[in-house]
Protein backbone atom coordinates (compact mmCIF):
# COMPACT_ATOMS: atom_id res chain seq x y z
CA UNK A 1 0.00 0.00 0.00
CA UNK A 2 1.15 3.32 -0.97
CA UNK A 3 2.12 5.33 2.63
CA UNK A 4 -0.03 8.54 3.16
CA UNK A 5 0.75 11.24 5.13
CA UNK A 6 -1.39 13.91 6.74
CA UNK A 7 0.24 17.33 6.49
CA UNK A 8 -0.27 20.51 9.11
CA UNK A 9 1.85 22.90 7.23
CA UNK A 10 3.37 26.15 8.48
CA UNK A 11 2.45 29.06 8.19
CA UNK A 12 5.02 31.73 7.14
CA UNK A 13 3.88 35.49 8.04
CA UNK A 14 6.24 37.49 5.65
CA UNK A 15 6.44 41.70 4.97
CA UNK A 16 2.77 41.79 2.74
CA UNK A 17 1.02 39.12 3.93
CA UNK A 18 1.12 35.23 4.81
CA UNK A 19 2.27 31.78 3.11
CA UNK A 20 2.00 28.04 3.79
CA UNK A 21 4.82 25.63 3.42
CA UNK A 22 4.10 22.21 2.65
CA UNK A 23 5.54 19.35 1.19
CA UNK A 24 4.63 18.06 -2.39
CA UNK A 25 5.91 15.00 -4.30
CA UNK A 26 8.49 14.85 -6.66
CA UNK A 27 10.97 12.38 -9.16
CA UNK A 28 12.00 10.22 -6.20
CA UNK A 29 11.91 12.83 -3.13
CA UNK A 30 9.64 15.28 -1.82
CA UNK A 31 10.23 18.92 -2.18
CA UNK A 32 8.98 21.61 0.27
CA UNK A 33 7.41 24.20 -1.28
CA UNK A 34 6.44 27.83 -0.49
CA UNK A 35 2.78 29.04 -1.43
CA UNK A 36 1.16 32.54 -1.29
CA UNK A 37 -1.86 33.19 1.04
CA UNK A 38 -2.69 36.63 1.09
CA UNK A 39 -1.65 40.08 1.94
CA UNK A 40 -2.72 41.86 5.03
CA UNK A 41 -5.63 43.19 3.70
CA UNK A 42 -7.29 40.06 2.33
CA UNK A 43 -6.02 37.56 5.44
CA UNK A 44 -5.61 40.94 8.59
CA UNK A 45 -5.18 38.47 11.22
CA UNK A 46 -3.32 35.14 12.17
CA UNK A 47 -6.99 33.09 12.38
CA UNK A 48 -7.83 34.40 8.66
CA UNK A 49 -4.68 33.16 7.62
CA UNK A 50 -5.04 30.12 9.00
CA UNK A 51 -8.06 29.38 7.26
CA UNK A 52 -6.55 29.88 4.08
CA UNK A 53 -3.44 27.28 4.92
CA UNK A 54 -6.50 24.96 6.04
CA UNK A 55 -7.86 25.30 2.59
CA UNK A 56 -4.97 24.67 0.78
CA UNK A 57 -3.65 21.93 2.92
CA UNK A 58 -7.13 20.11 2.05
CA UNK A 59 -6.36 19.95 -1.24
CA UNK A 60 -3.22 18.62 -0.43
CA UNK A 61 -3.84 16.21 1.73
CA UNK A 62 -6.47 14.82 -0.49
CA UNK A 63 -4.41 14.65 -3.57
CA UNK A 64 -0.96 13.34 -2.33
CA UNK A 65 0.43 12.32 -5.72
CA UNK A 66 -0.51 15.62 -7.17
CA UNK A 67 2.17 17.80 -8.22
CA UNK A 68 1.09 21.27 -8.92
CA UNK A 69 3.41 23.86 -10.14
CA UNK A 70 4.86 26.04 -7.55
CA UNK A 71 8.44 27.13 -8.03
CA UNK A 72 9.76 28.05 -4.75
CA UNK A 73 11.91 31.42 -6.54
CA UNK A 74 10.46 34.37 -5.50
CA UNK A 75 9.93 37.30 -7.24
CA UNK A 76 12.69 39.32 -5.88
CA UNK A 77 14.51 36.63 -7.10
CA UNK A 78 13.64 36.79 -10.82
CA UNK A 79 13.34 40.43 -10.75
CA UNK A 80 17.00 40.46 -10.38
CA UNK A 81 17.89 38.18 -13.04
CA UNK A 82 15.06 40.03 -15.57
CA UNK A 83 16.79 43.64 -15.00
CA UNK A 84 20.06 42.39 -15.24
CA UNK A 85 19.24 40.99 -18.76
CA UNK A 86 17.28 43.69 -19.77
CA UNK A 87 21.12 45.78 -19.53
CA UNK A 88 23.25 43.27 -21.35
CA UNK A 89 20.47 41.37 -24.22
CA UNK A 90 21.37 42.02 -27.42
CA UNK A 91 17.98 41.70 -28.83
CA UNK A 92 16.30 45.36 -27.94
CA UNK A 93 18.31 46.15 -25.06
CA UNK A 94 16.79 48.12 -22.69
CA UNK A 95 18.59 52.28 -22.32
CA UNK A 96 19.76 53.01 -19.21
CA UNK A 97 17.22 55.64 -18.29
CA UNK A 98 14.85 52.89 -18.76
CA UNK A 99 16.37 50.56 -16.48
CA UNK A 100 16.71 53.49 -13.98
CA UNK A 101 12.62 54.00 -13.95
CA UNK A 102 12.09 50.04 -13.55
CA UNK A 103 14.64 49.95 -10.52
CA UNK A 104 13.22 52.53 -8.91
CA UNK A 105 9.77 50.38 -8.82
CA UNK A 106 11.06 47.43 -7.45
CA UNK A 107 13.21 48.83 -4.71
CA UNK A 108 10.27 51.50 -4.14
CA UNK A 109 7.19 49.08 -4.10
CA UNK A 110 7.31 45.77 -5.38
CA UNK A 111 10.11 44.07 -3.50
CA UNK A 112 8.95 45.27 -0.50
CA UNK A 113 5.26 44.40 -1.27
CA UNK A 114 5.60 41.08 -3.07
CA UNK A 115 9.70 40.35 -3.37
CA UNK A 116 9.36 37.52 -0.98
CA UNK A 117 6.32 35.54 -3.19
CA UNK A 118 7.18 32.87 -5.76
CA UNK A 119 6.92 34.07 -8.74
CA UNK A 120 4.32 31.33 -9.60
CA UNK A 121 1.94 32.39 -7.06
CA UNK A 122 2.20 35.99 -8.44
CA UNK A 123 -1.11 35.86 -10.15
CA UNK A 124 -4.28 37.90 -10.76
CA UNK A 125 -5.22 38.18 -6.84
CA UNK A 126 -1.69 39.11 -6.16
CA UNK A 127 -1.91 41.65 -8.65
CA UNK A 128 -5.11 42.97 -7.57
CA UNK A 129 -3.70 43.55 -3.94
CA UNK A 130 -1.13 45.18 -5.54
CA UNK A 131 -3.22 47.54 -7.21
CA UNK A 132 -5.38 48.11 -4.05
CA UNK A 133 -2.68 48.76 -2.03
CA UNK A 134 -1.03 51.54 -4.76
CA UNK A 135 -4.11 53.25 -5.03
CA UNK A 136 -4.42 53.55 -1.12
CA UNK A 137 -1.18 55.57 -1.38
CA UNK A 138 -2.23 57.89 -3.90
CA UNK A 139 -0.30 57.03 -6.61
CA UNK A 140 -1.98 58.28 -10.13
CA UNK A 141 -3.38 55.70 -12.90
CA UNK A 142 -0.56 56.35 -14.80
CA UNK A 143 2.00 55.79 -12.38
CA UNK A 144 -0.34 52.39 -11.60
CA UNK A 145 -0.26 51.11 -14.54
CA UNK A 146 3.93 51.80 -14.83
CA UNK A 147 4.03 49.61 -12.07
CA UNK A 148 1.83 46.60 -13.20
CA UNK A 149 3.68 46.66 -16.30
CA UNK A 150 6.89 45.71 -14.47
CA UNK A 151 5.16 42.84 -12.73
CA UNK A 152 4.14 41.28 -16.05
CA UNK A 153 7.33 41.39 -17.78
CA UNK A 154 8.98 39.90 -14.20
CA UNK A 155 6.12 37.07 -14.28
CA UNK A 156 7.00 35.67 -18.03
CA UNK A 157 10.62 36.29 -18.19
CA UNK A 158 11.11 32.73 -16.70
CA UNK A 159 11.75 30.59 -20.12
CA UNK A 160 12.80 27.09 -20.81
CA UNK A 161 15.38 25.59 -23.53
CA UNK A 162 13.15 26.54 -26.20
CA UNK A 163 11.58 30.51 -25.06
CA UNK A 164 8.42 29.17 -23.51
CA UNK A 165 7.19 30.78 -20.63
CA UNK A 166 7.59 28.61 -17.53
CA UNK A 167 4.79 30.12 -15.72
CA UNK A 168 2.16 30.94 -18.31
CA UNK A 169 -0.62 33.21 -17.32
CA UNK A 170 -3.73 34.99 -18.64
CA UNK A 171 -4.24 38.08 -17.23
CA UNK A 172 -7.56 39.33 -16.40
CA UNK A 173 -8.59 43.05 -16.37
CA UNK A 174 -11.72 42.57 -14.49
CA UNK A 175 -9.82 40.62 -11.44
CA UNK A 176 -6.72 43.08 -11.50
CA UNK A 177 -8.82 45.91 -11.48
CA UNK A 178 -6.11 48.69 -12.07
CA UNK A 179 -7.58 51.84 -12.40
CA UNK A 180 -7.65 53.62 -16.52
CA UNK A 181 -5.17 56.70 -17.36
CA UNK A 182 -7.52 59.29 -18.47
CA UNK A 183 -6.21 61.48 -20.78
CA UNK A 184 -8.23 64.43 -19.82
CA UNK A 185 -6.76 64.66 -16.32
CA UNK A 186 -3.26 64.27 -17.02
CA UNK A 187 -1.33 66.98 -16.29
CA UNK A 188 -0.12 68.32 -19.81
CA UNK A 189 0.63 72.17 -19.26
CA UNK A 190 1.68 74.37 -22.27
CA UNK A 191 2.95 77.86 -22.78
CA UNK A 192 1.45 80.76 -24.55
CA UNK A 193 2.80 82.79 -27.15
CA UNK A 194 3.05 85.70 -24.72
CA UNK A 195 4.71 83.56 -21.68
CA UNK A 196 6.93 82.42 -24.28
CA UNK A 197 8.19 85.70 -25.18
CA UNK A 198 8.17 86.91 -21.42
CA UNK A 199 10.52 83.51 -20.51
CA UNK A 200 13.04 84.61 -23.69
CA UNK A 201 13.06 88.49 -22.69
CA UNK A 202 13.72 87.60 -18.95
CA UNK A 203 15.92 84.95 -19.37
CA UNK A 204 19.86 85.55 -19.74
CA UNK A 205 23.11 83.45 -20.76
CA UNK A 206 22.36 79.92 -21.42
CA UNK A 207 19.02 79.50 -19.88
CA UNK A 208 17.65 82.15 -22.44
CA UNK A 209 19.41 79.95 -25.40
CA UNK A 210 17.89 76.81 -23.69
CA UNK A 211 14.42 78.75 -23.65
CA UNK A 212 14.35 79.68 -26.95
CA UNK A 213 15.94 76.27 -29.02
CA UNK A 214 13.10 74.61 -26.71
CA UNK A 215 10.39 76.96 -28.12
CA UNK A 216 11.56 77.12 -31.55
CA UNK A 217 12.73 73.57 -32.46
CA UNK A 218 10.11 71.10 -30.38
CA UNK A 219 13.50 69.00 -29.18
CA UNK A 220 13.02 67.06 -25.62
CA UNK A 221 15.17 68.30 -23.10
CA UNK A 222 17.57 65.12 -23.23
CA UNK A 223 17.99 65.90 -27.10
CA UNK A 224 18.89 69.47 -26.88
CA UNK A 225 20.86 69.02 -23.54
CA UNK A 226 22.72 66.31 -26.00
CA UNK A 227 23.41 68.33 -28.83
CA UNK A 228 27.17 68.79 -29.34
CA UNK A 229 29.16 71.79 -32.09
CA UNK A 230 29.23 68.63 -34.97
CA UNK A 231 25.59 68.50 -34.43
CA UNK A 232 25.02 71.94 -35.77
CA UNK A 233 25.60 73.20 -39.82
CA UNK A 234 24.69 76.20 -39.44
CA UNK A 235 20.89 76.05 -40.33
CA UNK A 236 19.63 73.24 -38.46
CA UNK A 237 20.79 70.40 -35.21
CA UNK A 238 20.98 66.98 -35.54
CA UNK A 239 19.86 64.79 -33.29
CA UNK A 240 21.73 61.71 -32.58
CA UNK A 241 21.74 61.23 -28.86
CA UNK A 242 20.31 62.54 -25.33
CA UNK A 243 21.44 63.03 -22.09
CA UNK A 244 19.83 61.70 -18.91
CA UNK A 245 19.83 61.49 -15.11
CA UNK A 246 22.25 63.66 -13.02
CA UNK A 247 24.93 61.79 -14.03
CA UNK A 248 25.37 62.81 -17.44
CA UNK A 249 25.56 59.79 -19.71
CA UNK A 250 25.20 59.80 -23.40
CA UNK A 251 22.58 57.14 -24.23
CA UNK A 252 20.78 56.74 -27.86
CA UNK A 253 17.41 59.07 -28.36
CA UNK A 254 14.08 57.41 -26.99
CA UNK A 255 12.60 56.14 -30.36
CA UNK A 256 14.15 55.38 -34.42
CA UNK A 257 12.16 58.22 -35.00
CA UNK A 258 13.74 60.29 -32.84
CA UNK A 259 17.33 60.23 -34.90
CA UNK A 260 16.33 63.47 -37.44
CA UNK A 261 17.18 66.98 -38.70
CA UNK A 262 15.23 69.67 -37.07
CA UNK A 263 16.12 72.64 -38.86
CA UNK A 264 15.80 76.14 -37.36
CA UNK A 265 14.29 79.52 -38.14
CA UNK A 266 17.05 81.75 -39.58
CA UNK A 267 17.14 84.09 -36.38
CA UNK A 268 17.37 81.42 -34.36
CA UNK A 269 20.40 79.85 -35.81
CA UNK A 270 21.66 83.36 -36.27
CA UNK A 271 21.14 83.74 -32.22
CA UNK A 272 23.03 80.19 -31.84
CA UNK A 273 25.67 80.94 -33.81
CA UNK A 274 26.37 83.74 -31.79
CA UNK A 275 26.17 81.12 -28.60
CA UNK A 276 28.55 79.07 -29.72
CA UNK A 277 31.32 81.48 -31.25
CA UNK A 278 34.14 79.78 -32.23
CA UNK A 279 34.22 76.28 -30.74
CA UNK A 280 34.18 73.57 -32.73
CA UNK A 281 33.41 70.50 -30.44
CA UNK A 282 32.37 69.48 -27.13
CA UNK A 283 28.58 70.08 -26.11
CA UNK A 284 26.71 73.37 -27.25
CA UNK A 285 25.41 73.67 -23.88
CA UNK A 286 27.70 72.70 -21.61
CA UNK A 287 29.15 73.62 -17.73
CA UNK A 288 32.57 75.31 -17.27
CA UNK A 289 34.57 71.80 -16.92
CA UNK A 290 32.76 70.81 -20.44
CA UNK A 291 30.25 68.64 -18.89
CA UNK A 292 26.51 68.20 -20.51
CA UNK A 293 23.83 70.14 -18.65
CA UNK A 294 22.41 68.15 -15.59
CA UNK A 295 18.16 68.60 -16.31
CA UNK A 296 17.63 68.66 -12.73
CA UNK A 297 19.65 71.45 -11.60
CA UNK A 298 18.97 73.73 -14.11
CA UNK A 299 14.86 73.23 -14.19
CA UNK A 300 14.96 73.90 -10.01
CA UNK A 301 18.16 76.40 -10.04
CA UNK A 302 17.17 78.57 -12.88
CA UNK A 303 13.55 78.25 -14.59
CA UNK A 304 11.53 77.99 -12.05
CA UNK A 305 12.99 80.62 -10.27
CA UNK A 306 12.49 82.35 -13.71
CA UNK A 307 9.07 81.30 -13.67
CA UNK A 308 8.02 82.58 -10.32
CA UNK A 309 9.16 85.71 -10.95
CA UNK A 310 6.92 86.02 -13.78
CA UNK A 311 4.27 84.84 -12.24
CA UNK A 312 3.61 81.72 -14.79
CA UNK A 313 2.83 78.21 -13.05
CA UNK A 314 5.51 75.53 -12.65
CA UNK A 315 6.19 73.33 -14.99
CA UNK A 316 8.59 71.08 -16.99
CA UNK A 317 10.60 71.95 -20.07
CA UNK A 318 8.26 69.44 -22.16
CA UNK A 319 5.71 72.48 -22.00
CA UNK A 320 7.94 73.98 -24.61
CA UNK A 321 7.70 71.09 -27.02
CA UNK A 322 3.84 71.13 -26.44
CA UNK A 323 3.81 75.01 -27.38
CA UNK A 324 6.23 74.33 -30.47
CA UNK A 325 3.61 71.45 -31.46
CA UNK A 326 0.66 73.23 -30.83
CA UNK A 327 2.01 76.59 -33.17
CA UNK A 328 2.81 74.35 -36.03
CA UNK A 329 -0.57 72.95 -36.24
CA UNK A 330 -1.69 76.39 -36.14
CA UNK A 331 -0.16 77.35 -38.95
CA UNK A 332 -0.81 74.43 -41.11
CA UNK A 333 2.37 73.17 -41.39
CA UNK A 334 2.59 69.97 -43.03
CA UNK A 335 1.99 66.90 -41.35
CA UNK A 336 4.90 64.98 -42.61
CA UNK A 337 7.22 67.51 -41.36
CA UNK A 338 5.63 68.48 -38.34
CA UNK A 339 5.98 64.98 -37.58
CA UNK A 340 9.57 64.45 -38.91
CA UNK A 341 11.05 67.65 -36.72
CA UNK A 342 8.71 66.39 -33.47
CA UNK A 343 10.35 62.94 -33.81
CA UNK A 344 7.06 61.23 -34.04
CA UNK A 345 5.84 57.91 -35.32
CA UNK A 346 4.61 57.72 -39.00
CA UNK A 347 1.04 56.29 -39.29
CA UNK A 348 0.10 55.37 -42.34
CA UNK A 349 0.96 54.49 -46.00
CA UNK A 350 0.84 57.93 -47.31
CA UNK A 351 3.39 59.18 -44.62
CA UNK A 352 5.58 56.22 -45.71
CA UNK A 353 5.37 57.94 -49.06
CA UNK A 354 5.53 61.25 -48.14
CA UNK A 355 9.40 62.00 -49.10
CA UNK A 356 9.46 65.76 -48.05
CA UNK A 357 11.78 65.61 -45.23
CA UNK A 358 14.58 64.72 -48.07
CA UNK A 359 13.45 67.58 -49.62
CA UNK A 360 15.88 70.11 -47.61
CA UNK A 361 15.01 73.18 -49.83
CA UNK A 362 11.63 72.65 -48.95
CA UNK A 363 11.74 72.52 -45.14
CA UNK A 364 13.75 75.17 -44.99
CA UNK A 365 11.15 77.47 -46.54
CA UNK A 366 8.62 75.94 -44.46
CA UNK A 367 10.64 76.78 -41.15
CA UNK A 368 10.94 80.62 -42.32
CA UNK A 369 7.47 81.36 -43.56
CA UNK A 370 5.70 79.61 -40.45
CA UNK A 371 7.97 81.75 -37.60
CA UNK A 372 8.43 81.05 -34.54
CA UNK A 373 5.50 82.10 -32.33
CA UNK A 374 7.41 84.70 -30.05
CA UNK A 375 9.44 87.19 -30.13
CA UNK A 376 13.19 86.35 -31.23
CA UNK A 377 15.54 88.70 -28.92
CA UNK A 378 18.20 90.41 -31.64
CA UNK A 379 20.95 89.16 -29.88
CA UNK A 380 21.21 86.73 -26.77
CA UNK A 381 21.50 88.90 -23.73
CA UNK A 382 24.75 88.23 -21.24
CA UNK A 383 24.83 87.20 -17.57
CA UNK A 384 26.90 89.52 -15.46
CA UNK A 385 28.42 87.66 -12.64
CA UNK A 386 28.93 89.63 -9.52
CA UNK A 387 32.40 90.44 -10.65
CA UNK A 388 30.62 92.42 -13.44
CA UNK A 389 32.00 90.22 -16.25
CA UNK A 390 29.80 88.23 -18.18
CA UNK A 391 29.80 84.68 -17.06
CA UNK A 392 27.70 81.33 -17.16
CA UNK A 393 27.20 79.97 -13.26
CA UNK A 394 29.29 77.09 -12.59
CA UNK A 395 27.05 73.74 -12.83
CA UNK A 396 27.76 71.54 -9.82
CA UNK A 397 28.97 68.06 -10.74
CA UNK A 398 27.17 64.59 -10.40
CA UNK A 399 24.78 67.00 -8.50
CA UNK A 400 21.19 66.83 -8.83
CA UNK A 401 18.22 68.73 -6.29
CA UNK A 402 16.55 66.53 -4.93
Amino acid sequence: MCRRRHQEGQLIKTKSGWSVRFYEPGEGHRRRVQTWLGDFKQLPNETAATNAMDAVLITVNQNPTANPQTDTITFATYAEQWIADCATRKLKRVKPSTLLNWRGILDNWLLPMIGDVPLANVKNKTLKAVVERLDERGLSPATIQNIVLVVKLVRIFPTDDDGDALFPIEWKAKVIDAPEVDKRKQHTPCFTSEEVTAIVQAANGRMQMVAILLAASGLRVGELFGLECRHFDGTSVEVKQAIWGGSGKVQAPKTKNAYRFVDLHPDVAALLKQYIGDRRQGFILQTRSGRPLNQANILLREFHPLLESLGIALCGFHAFRRFRNTFMRQQRCPDSLLKFWMGHSAKGMSDLYDKSKKDLAYRRDVVKSMGVGFEIPLTLTPLIGRSGRQEEPMQEELTAVD
